[in-house]
């Protein structure tokens, strides 16, 4: 299959059986992933701050349980509107949005997002939400990352955690009990991982400076990442599944608003998708969702929420049908900065 025709087979027919087992499969693994971040996240630097007051974080996975405390703010059930249009439709009016809009320019691309997922630290499980910040001057320049807990409530030993060991070769104790909420602690760190599109493979993924604007042109230079990508994952990858995750993505970045626009354009020739409606975010803000099976059939779904005054994305969800969000990844605020806050500076654990 030529480079062209991968992503016009995500614009012209649903995802095979064999793709969606695929991605489920490869879902699954990152799932289980010892280190991994969330598909719509950051890189997760292990900072030593005392988000968890019994040690480092061991893996992170996208999924939450739906639990709450008074510690941990929990993602509220989704209010969904009446459906008033296609997908296609919403997609092009964001894109139309957002092509006007001006560019800007600073010292910084910064990002600053909230989360919600479950945690596992050595045998132990918990629910966790935070927020973390980016400040970023480009690859091979200054950068900034930094966290704080918003609080994280213990589950239960894990199914498949470690064992956490001290110095002494002796296990050590797992904190069973909740957590508050933290302040800010900021590292320094390479620059660039605010400039580059979504991380897969192991590969170093293109900055989005470089996306191009127009929508064909963009398709083929999404459809030769695709190709690379599957030689790095040693198969075919749902060309849907990938052009979804990339436009959660951009919407992150600096990347211009004609890409952003183009990339839109591209996804709403996806027949996969459907319009939720307007909806209520984790951070309470109106916006309109979009959503894709995860599994075909399945009771779960991402939704990208979309601001239709801008068409710029307000978050991410995982959700279980009809509208349990059990995971999400919001943007708190985003764009171009000569400043960083003046966090205490913590190190990396």
């Amino acid at each position: 299959m030529d480079e062209m025709r991968m992503i016009s087979t995500l614009l012209d027919e649903q995802p095979s059986e064999r793709s969606i087992e695929e991605g489920r499969a490869r879902l699954e693994r990152e799932v289980r992933s010892p280190g991994r971040a969330p598909r719509f996240s950051m890189p997760r630097w292990k900072l030593a701050v005392p988000a968890l007051a019994a040690g480092a974080i061991a893996a992170v996975t996208a999924v939450a349980v739906g639990v709450s405390s008074g510690t941990t703010p929990r993602a509220p059930d989704t209010t969904v509107s009446a459906v008033p249009m296609s997908a296609r439709t919403v997609l092009l009016s964001a894109a139309t949005k957002i092509e006007g809009t001006p560019l800007a320019h600073g010292r910084y691309w910064h990002v600053v997002a909230q989360e919600r997922f479950t945690m596992t630290s050595g045998k132990s499980t918990y629910d966790t939400s935070l927020q973390n910040g980016w400040w970023d001057a480009g690859p091979g320049r200054e950068a900034w990352s930094a966290e704080r807990s918003l609080g994280s409530r213990y589950l239960g030993p894990a199914k498949h955690g470690p064992r956490t060991f001290g110095k002494g070769g002796k296990p050590q104790p797992e904190r069973t009990t909740d957590s508050g909420p933290t302040g800010w602690t900021k590292v320094k760190v390479p620059g660039g991982h605010a400039f580059r599109l979504q991380e897969w493979g192991g590969l170093t993924p293109p900055d989005v400076r470089k996306l191009p604007e127009n929508p064909q042109a963009l398709k083929a230079f999404l459809a030769r990442a695709l190709k690379r990508l599957e030689k790095a994952e040693g198969g075919p990858i749902d060309p849907a599944e990938w052009l979804f995750g990339n436009a959660q993505k951009i919407g992150m970045t600096p990347a211009s608003p004609k890409a952003m626009g183009a990339t839109y354009r591209l996804l709403a020739a996806d027949p996969g998708l459907r319009v939720v409606g307007q909806v209520t975010d984790p951070l309470g803000r109106k916006g309109t969702a979009i959503a894709r099976p995860v599994v075909k059939g399945g009771r779960h779904e991402e939704w990208l929420v979309l601001d239709p005054a801008t068409g710029r994305v307000l978050a991410h969800e995982d959700v279980q049908k009809p509208a349990k969000v059990t995971g999400y990844r919001a943007i708190v605020s985003y764009g171009w900065t000569n400043t960083v806050p003046d966090y205490p500076l913590g190190k990396l654990g």
